[in-house]
């Protein structure tokens, strides 16, 4: 016997196996045959069963004996015959991988023998459940790893319970001929204070070039952060992490500050070359940072969640922490983490460098230089977000006044930023509400200046008459990409701001006085709009 060509099939049986399961229960069939032959060759303690109703079961009483066992079945109703089993799995919080050989999902509803949407049969029963395509590319082999980890981690993480792998086998499947399985990445799920000590901090010592990458902050615990700042880790954040604004509202996170004299730019991430990466909050906007670690694939890179969701951004996780919301600060401080502080000063040339007047228009400096402190700032998607954190990282003023940043990044889209704006500022009764906008984002959400009037947003609309984000990207500029990609216009705002009751100016080509940024930042009640036009 030996283990199939097929290498999801061998990414499978390696995780199964890497994952501490000692036992599969197998039944017959045809699309499965190669599973189960690697099953066979895997030194997992195999058990046979005819029908597969049965082989749920007996599944089921194997795992209430502690050990983790996997269930083997073939396509089309072979699945739905172990609903029953899994359902009891459910209920009685047990957990077992159930593996569903499947045919191609260009095969499904095309009246071929022994197909049916597999995962959707069992979706009510397990956990978790993952369609992992047979696809030999790069990405199709990080996709099935990525999944197939996420599917054994979840099964025995909080409440246990059945987790579902549709592995989609194309022909020709019979071929089983490779004598060792090649090794894979393993992802490791760690939940709690105590395993983040013992886990991570051998990790931490062998390490010589660690790194805290901060995304939006979306409710972090200041605890993760305030871990690495006494540790004098470097840092590489956003304006969307909002850690100088945070560090002079919460007390534990007094010291964030100092991650300025630590930070490592985006463009500078390739060279210091980090061997650990911590990678705490939400999105992160520099593509550039992203494709950085993507490129380095870092030995260790520790993905701190606050749900058991695998975002496996830079496609080289090897662990994932889940928030518990402890004193891990404390933790680290009081168990001997070595301190990185030499290793800081190392990198902490060019933090602050000479801004490009070319790179964006200066009136997004411009902006941040006449700010208040603590303000409070929207973002709108794509240019704009790019451009002000651009310009906050050159700006030492800026970062002095700790601004709050908020942008719709979960799904990134430019719908929505003026209404989500709009909302926040009527909820803060009478302190101002900024926001930064561009073009596009500000006609396709043009409807929410409606309940606007009696609000204090100062909306600033950076107006160049295109997407300009599409002018960036490299792609060629055809006339059908100027008029139908990057919208390319001459409209302007200030009949809109007429029909809405809303104060209005504008200022041509981005020269702009000091008594319109006088007439902006005034605390006169009621919404403004400055429009800068390019």
């Amino acid at each position: 016997m030996a283990y199939s060509v097929k290498k999801h099939i061998q990414q499978l049986i390696y995780l199964l196996k890497i994952h501490s399961f000692t036992d599969v229960v197998v039944c017959p069939g045809s699309r499965n045959m190669p599973i189960v032959e690697s099953m066979c060759c895997g030194d997992f303690n195999v058990h046979r069963a005819l029908d597969e109703r049965s082989a749920g079961f007996m599944t089921l009483g194997l795992a209430q004996t502690g050990r983790k066992v996997a269930v083997c079945v073939t396509s089309g109703s072979a699945v739905a015959n172990l609903l029953p089993a899994l359902v009891e799995a459910q209920y009685q919080g047990i957990g077992m991988a159930v593996v569903t050989a499947d045919r191609p999902k260009e095969m499904i509803g095309q009246m071929m023998g022994q197909t049916m949407w597999q995962t959707s049969a069992l979706a009510s029963a397990v956990k978790y459940s993952v369609d992992v395509e047979d696809d030999e590319t790069a990405d199709g082999m990080w996709f099935a790893n990525r999944e197939i980890n996420a599917a054994l981690e979840i099964a025995y993480a909080g409440q246990h319970g059945p987790v579902q792998i549709n592995m989609q086998i194309k022909e020709p499947f019979f071929e089983c001929t490779v004598e060792a399985l090649p090794e894979f990445r393993k992802i490791s799920l760690i939940g709690d204070a105590s395993l983040f000590g013992d886990t991570l901090k051998p990790l931490w010592e062998k390490s010589r070039r660690p790194l805290v990458m901060v995304g939006q902050n979306d409710g972090i615990n200041p605890s993760y952060i305030d871990a690495f700042i006494r540790l004098g880790a470097p840092f590489y954040t956003e304006v969307l992490s909002n850690m100088e604004y945070f560090a002079s509202h919460v007390e534990t996170h007094g010291r964030a500050c100092q991650t300025n004299n630590n930070r490592i730019p985006d463009d500078k991430i390739e060279k210091y070359n980090p061997d650990f990466v911590i990678y705490i909050g939400g999105h992160i906007v520099s593509k550039v940072a992203k494709a950085a670690i993507t490129k380095i694939k870092p030995q260790t890179v520790v993905r701190v969640s606050k749900s058991m969701e695998f975002a496996d951004t830079f496609k080289c996780m090897t662990h994932l922490y889940v928030d518990n919301c402890r004193d891990v600060a404390c933790y680290v401080s009081d168990n001997g983490w070595t301190n990185r502080r030499d290793v800081a000063c190392n990198v902490s040339d060019s933090v602050f460098t000479q801004m490009d007047s070319t790179k964006y228009p200066a009136v997004y400096s411009e902006f941040l230089s006449h700010i208040a402190p603590s303000s409070q700032i929207f973002l709108a998607n794509s240019t704009t977000v790019r451009a002000i954190d651009y310009a906050y990282w050159n700006m030492p003023e800026a970062q002095a006044k700790r601004p709050r940043f908020f942008c719709n990044r979960g799904v990134n889209g430019i719908e929505g930023s003026m209404s989500a704006a709009i909302g926040y500022a009527g909820g803060v009764g009478n302190s101002p509400v900024y926001l930064v906008i561009g073009d596009l984002s500000f006609f396709y959400d043009v409807s929410s200046l409606w309940s606007v009037a009696d609000t204090n947003l100062r909306i600033l609309l950076v107006n160049d008459g295109k997407g300009s984000i599409f002018t960036k990207l490299a792609m060629k500029q055809t006339e059908a990409v100027k008029n139908y990609v990057a919208e390319s216009h001459d409209f302007k705002a200030e009949g809109i701001c007429e029909s809405y009751r809303i104060g209005y100016k504008r200022v041509e080509d981005g020269d702009i006085p000091s008594t319109i940024w006088e007439w902006y930042f005034s605390e006169t009640p009621g919404a403004r709009l400055l429009e800068v036009t390019m």
